[in-house]
């Protein structure tokens, strides 16, 4: 955890909101009030393992695992990426890239990939970061790699297919 009021809180509080004025820019999103030292709690081992108390259901009992697939009606899925720089023209992969230093583990810059296990794993290992998982940047992703837009088709047509 980063010390209160050090220097380093200080550098990761301007990242994160730059990130975030970076990305309200970009995806044409209207600003919204930003929490960055909330944001980056929640991501925190102990930001998670809270919000996990309150939310167990998916989650994996054991390390890098799969969770229930089904909790209450409730179907889980989860599907990741497990890299940081993903296409050189995408400016926000300096930030995947450097935020991704810090893990000690394969990660999508922002969450570890084994953290983002939830109920069932489609795939955990795609050519991805945070951002391109969510399709942002203006779409600018990994030439090599399968476009978020058919990821999201795909798991549509899965939910249909399981009578969602």
């Amino acid at each position: 955890m980063i010390p209160s009021g050090s220097v380093s809180e200080q550098v990761a509080v301007g990242l994160t909101q730059g990130l975030v004025a970076l990305i309200d820019l970009l995806s044409g999103g209207k600003a919204h009030p930003q929490d960055p030292l909330a944001s980056l709690a929640a991501l925190t081992t102990e930001g998670s393992l809270k919000f996990n108390q309150y939310y167990p259901e998916g989650v994996p009992t054991s390390a890098c695992g799969e969770g229930a697939y089904q909790v209450n009606g409730v179907r889980y899925y989860s599907w990741s990426g497990a890299a940081t720089v993903t296409n050189i023209l995408d400016p926000s992969d300096v930030a995947m890239g450097l935020i991704g230093l810090v893990f000690n583990e394969p990660n999508d810059g922002l969450v570890a990939t084994c953290s983002t296990h939830l109920g069932k794993v489609i795939r955990d290992d795609y050519r991805m970061n945070h951002l391109d998982e969510i399709n942002g940047l203006l779409g600018i992703h990994s030439l090599f790699e399968t476009d978020p837009v058919t990821l999201y088709r795909q798991h549509a047509n899965r939910l249909k297919q399981a009578g969602l």
